[in-house]
């Protein structure tokens, strides 16, 4: 109190002083504790994103693996050997070499496999790189038992131990094994077999320890029942997440996010994510102290700012208080007759207040401009469901005039059509800007509701409604949607395609109802622009139907290829697109049924012996050129004139292939030696000097068929001949044309015509009485 005695001056020091201390140490502490709440929520977003992360990584390397699968399966030797339908043991000795080439090949092109094999159910068989074995006599059938009771087509198995034999030794190695059925698209009843995929436990570890290099803590994968498949402490496989001392129950870790929990070793928080493709748990755990440590950096930072501040404001005040208060000293001297000090100026103190009001106005105009900035953010989290209890949230959509009512929702999205038409991205944004404000007002026509920009070219409003009527609130939605896009056309010369979601009863539904509106919108591809789409528009889940039925009709489109029929391939691509637009199929399912239309043709071409990457322009990543297509004709035309380059290309390198003597050479020798039953390419190949390998492939690419199939055609014609004499018997027959086996002889013959060579021979004795 003493110091509060003395002159003005005096008394201003000790006042202000204390002023700024107070709130120079208010402001350091209330930075701390706004700023720590968005610190905190970045780093958990930073691992939570080093998680995601970790999950793409080793799902891309999983799906991969499916796709290669996915692809081997469908190689036609692979087919013979699932389906156990050997003629004889040359063919079945023929297929499983080009089987190993296949192993080869799949081994080669994808590094991360360690093993995999082909099981037969027909033949209780399986083949391996470097095995064919009976199923009770192989060394792995552990995934047998998940394989029969598997109920979809494809299943992850969890990290399981295996005696695995390579280059002759037994190694034992910690697998996790893919399971995916053939065919590949089919009841469990119908199932033939499978192909088992095996790839060590730690190329996924690995994946995990690329990422945890950027940060502290333990990472690692378990199943739904908490059991760990991958770890770098190899000694937690095969345990359960409560063996760990410091993670959570496994209670705790259900759908994604992250729980902190303090242990007798500290304090940790856990991130955890269930992937949607195999159900695993992706999980990391951190020690607090490590993952809050640049929280303590920016406090030590901030009391060291708030020490060199009050200092200064000391310093400050000794020297305002110089110059400011003399001369009210000599005011007051004049009346209580005291000495005073020197004359001082009271002009520093208008221009303080000034400042003071100057500072006050441009804080106003800063809230007043972070407005909209604050109002998407609100919006957004709504949509991404971050944000679902309304009471909680009614003060916030009160302070920045959001108005909806605590029920009913319906989310509708907009999207510009041909965006790239529009002159600039300026351009763009403002037609976006446009859109959102006009949507916004033409929806408080009807009930109460908020747009906003997602992207340029993009919007989302979300519309609530008083009245418990669902389809009611859908009607007007699209009531409104169709008003939207009128105004657009008529107003900005520019056509918007809408979605729209189903009515969802709480806040919590805003998130699905947005969901819906993008996959509704997903549709323009097949509706086209200038249209309003709900997600009720979109087809049922008939969609094995569709995909068999437009299989089959692109299987009509690899034959006519094979035949270099333009005309034919031209029809049958309109006959499939309008299959397509008439069964309303998926987008996702357009794009994937004609990537694998592509696939077959190109495969089609390799087997008469064509090098592709001739035909392919390899700057052109056909995946990318399909997904930026944006409408059903734009895919057709790109798939039309595809095919019909390639057939283009197919003609060309035909034709500049002309005849080579020894091929000739080797036909005219299996004319006069097809009655051999030894007769083989290892035969022809010592014959005429040359290697098999490259017997075979100068065969394939001169008469774009293989030694085997070229020989059953001659002796096939052969025996049709021999068999219009009714005298001589079928036996007589085939060893006249090189079977040793009558059996065999008929199952080929049979293949080769459709008909027995008894129904041959009946039929063409009808045929010849008929012409009588």
């Amino acid at each position: 109190m003493r110091l509060l005695q003395g002159s003005i001056s005096a008394r201003f020091k000790v006042i202000y002083g204390l002023f700024f201390l107070l709130i120079i140490s208010s402001t350091v502490w209330l930075s701390y504790l706004s700023s720590k709440g968005s610190l905190e929520e970045q780093l958990r977003n930073t691992n939570i994103a080093l998680l995601n992360l970790t999950q793409q990584k080793i799902e891309m390397m999983l799906r991969e693996i499916d796709t290669n699968t996915i692809n081997f399966i469908q190689e036609p030797e692979v087919v013979f050997f699932l389906n156990g339908r050997y003629l004889n043991d040359e063919l079945r000795f023929n297929h499983f070499r080009v089987l190993n080439d296949r192993f080869k090949t799949l081994m080669f092109a994808n590094s991360n496999i360690s093993s995999f094999y082909l099981y037969s159910m027909e033949s209780k068989s399986l083949l391996t790189g470097t095995m064919f074995s009976d199923e009770a006599d192989f060394y792995d059938m552990k995934w047998k038992d998940a394989f029969m009771s598997m109920k979809g087509y494809q299943q992850w198995l969890d990290t399981r131990k295996i005696a695995e034999i390579n280059t002759g030794l037994l190694l034992e190695k910690n697998v996790i094994t893919l399971v995916r059925s053939f065919p590949l698209i089919g009841m469990p009843q119908f199932r033939k077999g499978a192909i088992i995929v095996n790839i060590e436990e730690s190329t996924i570890s690995n994946l995990i320890q690329d990422v945890d290099k950027q940060r502290v803590g333990q990472t690692l994968v378990m199943n739904e029942q908490g059991i760990i498949i991958s770890s770098q402490n190899k000694e937690q496989l095969f345990q359960h997440v409560s063996s760990i001392k410091w993670a959570p129950s496994l209670s705790e870790l259900s759908g994604s996010g992250y729980v902190t929990h303090n242990t007798d070793n500290g304090s940790y928080t856990t991130f955890y994510l269930t992937s949607a493709y195999n159900g695993w748990k992706y999980v990391s755990i951190i020690p607090n102290p490590e993952m809050n440590r640049p929280l303590e950096i920016i406090r030590n930072l901030l009391l060291a700012v708030a020490v060199g501040m009050f200092v200064l404001a000391i310093v400050i005040v000794f020297a305002v208080s110089n110059y400011t208060f003399r001369p009210l000293e000599r005011f007051f001297r004049s009346f209580t007759e005291k000495k005073l000090g020197q004359a001082g100026d009271l002009t520093y103190m208008e221009k303080f207040f000034k400042q003071v009001i100057s500072d006050n106005e441009s804080l106003q105009k800063q809230m007043h401009e972070s407005l909209p900035a604050l109002k998407w953010r609100l919006i957004m989290s709504l949509l991404m469901g971050d944000k679902t209890n309304y009471n909680r949230m009614k003060p916030y959509f009160d302070t920045l005039g959001i108005e909806l009512s605590p029920v009913h929702f319906v989310v509708m999205t907009i999207e510009l059509d041909r965006i790239q038409d529009i002159a600039s991205s300026r351009d763009v944004y403002l037609f976006t800007y446009a859109i959102s404000n006009v949507a916004e007002e033409l929806v408080d026509g009807v009930c109460k509701g908020v747009s906003v920009e997602l992207t340029d070219g993009r919007v989302a409003v979300i519309m609530s409604f008083e009245e418990d009527d669902g389809q009611g609130n859908q009607i007007q939605a699209l009531q409104v949607a169709d008003l939207v896009k009128d105004y657009v056309e008529g107003h900005f010369k520019q056509t918007v395609t809408i979605g729209i979601g189903r009515p969802h009863l709480y806040l919590d539904g805003i998130h699905a109802s947005y969901q819906e509106a993008l996959s509704a919108l997903k549709y323009k591809l097949i509706m086209g622009d200038n249209t309003v789409i709900s997600i009720d528009d979109i087809a049922g889940n008939n969609l094995n139907d569709k995909y068999y039925r437009i299989s089959g009709m692109s299987d009509a489109v690899v034959n006519f290829i094979q035949e270099t029929d333009k005309v034919k391939v031209g029809l049958q691509v309109e006959k499939i697109f309008d299959e397509i637009i008439a069964s309303n199929v998926p987008p996702e399912m357009i794009r994937q049924m004609c990537i694998q239309l592509i696939m077959k043709s190109i495969k089609v071409i390799s087997d008469k012996g064509m090098e592709v990457k001739e035909f392919l322009d390899p700057k052109e990543n056909i995946y990318n050129r399909i997904e930026s297509c944006v409408s059903v004709d734009d895919i057709k035309s790109y798939i039309a004139a595809f095919l019909q380059q390639l057939i283009v290309h197919t003609e060309e390198k035909r034709s500049s292939r002309g005849t080579n003597d020894t091929i000739k050479q080797v036909q005219e020798y299996l004319e006069q030696h097809y009655m051999d039953s030894d007769l083989s390419l290892n035969l022809l190949a010592s014959q005429f000097g040359l290697s098999v390998p490259y017997l075979s492939k100068l065969f394939k690419e001169t008469t774009e068929t293989n030694f085997m199939d070229s020989l059953i055609q001659i002796r096939m014609e052969k025996s049709k001949e021999l068999l219009m004499d009714p005298k001589r018997k079928v036996n007589t027959i085939a060893e006249s044309v090189g079977y040793n086996s009558t059996h065999s002889y008929i199952r080929i013959f049979k293949k080769y015509t459709g008909q027995t060579p008894g129904e041959f021979r009946e039929n063409h004795k009808k045929g010849a009485e008929d012409k009588k």
